[in-house]
């Protein structure tokens, strides 16, 4: 059974995707004419590959991120992961040491006076 948040989520999804499909070829149609006029001189078989690249990449960028967009972040607390409670074992967790640096046992670096 489907539960409210990934219907919420289908419908943003489907939303989006369409707006993408329908906003992006428009978006890389106008900015590729544009590259295609400025850098060319005339408009050729060069200007109609630019403009068709630029259709191309500008709606698969904007279904990708019509994608990445629609996504949500899971509730505080409710986050994926692999157990169910990682750090709850003690292996995990260290405590840090209170020990300042001068004070922490090992050899002493040589002196520069000599002794």
């Amino acid at each position: 059974m489907v539960d409210e948040r990934q219907e919420r989520m289908e419908g943003r999804l489907r939303h989006r995707m369409l707006g993408a499909l329908l906003l992006g070829p428009l978006v890389g149609l106008v900015v590729g004419t544009l590259i295609a006029l400025i850098v060319l001189d005339e408009f050729g078989g060069a200007a109609v590959g630019i403009v068709v690249g630029a259709v191309l990449a500008a709606t698969l960028l904007a279904l990708l991120l019509s994608g990445y967009s629609s996504l949500e972040s899971p509730e505080p607390g409710l986050e994926p992961s692999d157990a169910e409670r990682p750090l709850s074992t003690n292996e995990l967790v260290t405590e840090e040491s209170r020990d300042p640096v001068g004070e922490r046992s090992g050899p002493e670096p040589p002196r520069r006076d000599g002794h």
